[in-house]
């Protein structure tokens, strides 16, 4: 999980409103770092949830909660949403708590945030800062990304934690708000595309069958950051700046993508000898041998710029399981492209 916390101010100096109301979440730090973080979260997740009970497995909120709410929608102005939205993120961190209360009171203020900052805030309103922190905020929500990617709807199932609790238009509305920003155009795109390698981490030692396997999560990969890409071109069209670069998120996604295969064994004897002798009759950098075994190896994190090497590579040889990476990427890029281009975003 990742989190931004950006402010201007600490949040017991902030006031909430003209009315006056004190903004005070006393504790906490915005810009808490290391050991201080899951303390400062749990502070966060105490204002913006003071009561609530568990139910069946959704977090119902109690009376103080539901006026604390009422308070911010009335009372808030732009002096103060860096702050709040700050808050708003740090609690979205404990959505994945193994402890079930704290986790699904963190999905319901998480949705409750997307919500008020769709429907109380203007885009006007928005500061770059407040948008970096709420792209955080979205990124610690991956499966609900994966899931619009693809087509499905938070609105017609209970498979992730925000379904029921938010519209796919109020998502989508708050990533075209962001997504302008490149800070947060990026939080989003790291974030995702590290949630799609612990997938592949997580999935490829055990799979029966690990060529589809890693075919198939790579098309997943694809198609979100596809999907990102569609919804930032929406953005630029309304005459904001392009902040995703879609050739060199492929361009990364395909290196990885053969990274992986040849860890998993997929890649052929020719293919790896390649990558020992195609670079001017030498080895590529990226090319080791370990206990007299061929390896690939790759920097963490690949860049665009040392990803070109691989993709030198690949233009020597005729790898059925490369050529199937190229096709996936690309498939899954479009499908993602389209759906983010048809995201229901409220203007």
């Amino acid at each position: 999980m990742l989190v931004l916390l950006m402010t201007c101010a600490p949040l017991e100096a902030c006031s909430l409103g003209s009315r006056g109301d004190a903004f005070d979440i006393p504790g906490f730090a915005p810009g808490a770092a290391g050991q201080d973080d899951q303390a400062n979260a749990q502070t966060a997740l105490d204002y913006l949830s003071p009561d609530g009970e568990l139910t069946d497995g959704r977090w119902v909120p109690g009376e103080r909660t539901r006026e604390r709410w009422e308070t911010l929608a009335d009372s808030w102005d732009s002096s103060t949403l860096e702050e709040l939205t700050a808050a708003m993120a740090a609690v979205s961190t404990m959505r994945g708590s193994p402890d079930e209360e704290t986790s699904a009171a963190a999905t319901w203020v998480t949705a409750r945030s997307i919500e008020f900052a769709v429907d109380q805030v203007p885009l006007k309103d928005y500061t770059d800062a407040m948008k970096q922190n709420l792209a955080a905020l979205l990124g610690n929500s991956p499966g609900e990304v994966v899931a619009l990617a693809g087509g499905e709807s938070l609105e017609s199932s209970d498979l992730y934690g925000l379904s029921g609790l938010v519209t796919d238009a109020q998502f989508e509305t708050l990533l075209y708000r962001v997504i302008d920003n490149e800070n947060a155009a990026d939080t989003l795109v790291s974030v995702m595309l590290q949630y799609h390698h612990n997938q592949i981490d997580a999935e490829m030692p055990t799979a029966a069958d690990p060529e589809t396997t890693l075919l198939g999560l790579y098309q997943s990969a694809a198609q979100t950051m596809g999907y990102l890409d569609g919804i930032t071109e929406l953005r630029a069209g309304d005459g904001t700046s392009d902040t995703i670069n879609a050739a060199d998120m492929n361009t990364v996604l395909t290196a990885q993508a053969y990274v992986d295969a040849a860890q998993y064994g997929l890649l052929s004897e020719e293919t790896l000898e390649a990558a020992a002798t195609g670079n001017n009759g030498g080895p590529f950098s990226f090319y080791t041998e370990v206990d007299g075994q061929p390896t690939i190896t790759a920097p963490n994190p690949i860049t665009p710029e040392t990803a070109h090497s691989y993709i030198n590579w690949r233009t020597l040889v005729n790898d059925s399981v490369m050529i199937s990476i190229d096709s996936d990427i690309n498939v899954g890029h479009t499908l993602g492209y389209a759906n983010g281009q048809a995201a229901e975003v409220i203007k």
